[in-house]
């Protein structure tokens, strides 16, 4: 099935195409917020806490005294502690990309996320 392009999404290219310069410049400033951002994950109501930066870099990971009573338990909390800090980081990481963008949305992956 042939997909067509319409002339919003036309313009909305030419206005990137016009732009290319400024938006360079503008990722690499949402690149470096990102590497300084810090976003917290938590699970088990605070048990666990993960702390990442915007790249999605693990930075620390803090758990209460409570959270090693249960061995089975720890690694699940610790891997939902991770996606929650993750999920916050990359959420910024998209608005911040989309602000840089001009307000237009790129397909995932094509902005590095």
């Amino acid at each position: 099935m042939e997909q067509k392009m319409s002339l919003g999404g036309i313009g909305d290219l030419m206005k990137l195409v016009g732009q290319a310069g400024k938006i360079r410049d503008n990722m690499e400033h949402v690149r470096e917020q990102a590497q300084k951002r810090i976003v917290e994950g938590e699970a088990g109501g605070g048990l666990v806490k993960v702390r990442a930066n915007g790249l999605g870099e693990i930075l620390g990971v803090t758990l209460e005294v409570e959270a090693l009573t249960d061995p089975e338990a720890l690694g699940p909390l610790i891997a939902a502690a991770v996606n929650h800090a993750l999920r916050k980081g990359k959420e910024a990481l998209t608005d911040d990309t989309r602000e840089a963008m001009g307000g237009i949305d790129l397909p995932p992956g094509m902005a590095g996320y």
